[in-house]
C-alpha cells in the first residue's frame, strides 16, 4: 500500500510540474483545455473590443458576428440574433497556420472584393478569442465571446 501510495505521489507530482508548461500555448492562456482547438475557434462570435492602434473601435462592430464553422466556412454577420441568420454578409474560409498561432481568415464575396486576413491569437478559450494583427502599421486587436 505505501509504495502505490509513493507511485501515485510520484505521478502526480510528474503531471503537476509538466502539465502547465505543456499546455500553454497562448500569451493569455488557457494553460489548459478539454477542448480541441478547433473546438474552441468554432462557433458565432460577437465583439467585446475592438481596438485600432489604441483607439476603441467596439461601437461600429455592434451589431456584427464572426461565425466560424467547423468545416472551415466563415461568414462575417450582420444584425443581431436571431434574425443575424437572415442576413449574412460576406462568406469565406477560416484555417490555421503558423503551427495553429494563427488564424487566416479569407474573405470573398466577388472577385473584386477578396482580401485575407492574418491573425495572431493571444488567447483562444472556448468562450473567450482574442486576436491582433498590423495593417499598415496599425495594430488592431478584436476581443470576441460567444453568447451562445
Amino acid at each position: 500500500m505505501k509504495q502505490l501510495f509513493r507511485k501515485t505521489a510520484g505521478i502526480l507530482l510528474i503531471v503537476i510540474f509538466i502539465l502547465p508548461v505543456s499546455c500553454k500555448k497562448y500569451d493569455d492562456g488557457p494553460w489548459f483545455s478539454i477542448y480541441s482547438k478547433t473546438e474552441r475557434v468554432t462557433g458565432n462570435w460577437r465583439f467585446e473590443r475592438v481596438r485600432e492602434d489604441g483607439v476603441d473601435k467596439t461601437e461600429e462592430y455592434a451589431n456584427q458576428t464572426v461565425n466560424m464553422q467547423k468545416n472551415g466556412g466563415l461568414y462575417w454577420v450582420q444584425g443581431t440574433y436571431p434574425n443575424s441568420w437572415e442576413t449574412y454578409g460576406m462568406g469565406g474560409e477560416w484555417r490555421f497556420v503558423s503551427n495553429k498561432d494563427q488564424i487566416e481568415m479569407h474573405f470573398f464575396s466577388g472577385v473584386s472584393d477578396e482580401f485575407t486576413l492574418v491573425w495572431d491569437i493571444k488567447r483562444m478559450a472556448y468562450g473567450d478569442l482574442r486576436l491582433e494583427r498590423y495593417d499598415d502599421g496599425k495594430k488592431i486587436e478584436w476581443r470576441m465571446w460567444k453568447p451562445y
